[in-house]
């Protein structure tokens, strides 16, 4: 009974502790890893339209 009160102390200090940190420096590779996949996206935005016009424009030939 008592290593279980222990135990959830235990886990409570750690959450509380590790809850609410800043972004570390290697966080700053994964967003411009998301910027990139956002840039393709956009760029497939852009994009696929104008293939599915074209594909439709060769079937119809």
């Amino acid at each position: 009974m008592r290593f279980t009160i222990i135990f959830v102390a235990a886990i409570c200090i750690l959450a509380a502790f590790s809850g609410q940190t800043t972004a570390s420096p290697a966080w700053k590779g994964w967003k411009e890893i998301e910027k990139a996949g956002r840039r393709v996206f956009k760029a497939a935005e852009k994009a696929l339209p104008v293939v599915a016009g074209y594909a439709a424009l060769s079937k119809g030939k």
